[in-house]
């Protein structure tokens, strides 16, 4: 606590010297000295399958290794700190939508477009760009089906396109296989139903 408190005093370049020397006490107050800064820059990212805590605590990593990545010679501490911080939030997102664009793909690919009256074989998710156009056509799919789902059965199918499996969204949100099952079948048959067979099939063309 001492340390802690004489540390106060330094300035942040030499906060960040001390901690990359490997002095802890060093890190902590960086991270709470700047822990207002990833909050901010955490609030400008969206990730609709994510908590916005998981968005401050990958931010906080960023932070993180910009202390450890830092030198005083080619910048600012605060404006490097802010470019790590909002290029781990990106790649934190990125990673997101291609799980969710991976599991999407799945359900849409072998339930609408491998059907018996389909001459199409589908698509596998490494046939995918994982552009921004593909980004956006999978919100507004989900977008058509979230309407017809109840609170619950979005948490599931938020879960399931996540890349949970049965048994965890049984254990996390307190279900029973049944009902998971059902709804990712509703899932699927809304997808069917539901959508623009257009919008579905340009999922699936090379953009």
């Amino acid at each position: 606590m001492k340390i802690k408190y004489h540390l106060r005093t330094k300035r942040t370049e030499e906060l960040v010297n001390l901690a990359q020397q490997g002095l802890k006490e060093a890190l902590d107050l960086l991270v709470e000295r700047y822990y207002p800064m990833v909050v901010k820059i955490s609030s400008k990212y969206y990730a609709p399958w994510a908590e916005f805590q998981d968005l401050v605590q990958n931010g906080l990593v960023g932070l993180i290794k910009a202390v450890y990545y830092y030198q005083p010679d080619k910048s600012g501490f605060s404006s490097f700190a802010w470019r790590s911080v909002e290029s781990e939030l990106k790649s934190f997102i990125t990673f997101l939508n291609r799980k969710k664009n991976k599991m999407l793909t799945e359900a849409v690919s072998v339930d609408l477009l491998t059907s018996e009256d389909s001459d199409e074989t589908g698509y596998s998710f490494e046939d995918l760009s994982t552009s921004t156009a593909h980004q956006a056509i999978a919100a507004l799919i989900m977008d058509t089906v979230n309407e017809y789902l109840t609170d619950l059965e979005r948490e599931i199918v938020d879960m399931w396109i996540s890349g949970a499996s049965y048994e965890q969204i049984q254990s996390d949100l307190n279900v029973n296989f049944k009902k998971v099952d059902n709804t990712i079948q509703k899932l699927k048959r809304l997808l069917r139903e539901k959508t623009d067979p257009l919008l579905v099939r340009s999922f699936f063309q090379d953009i």
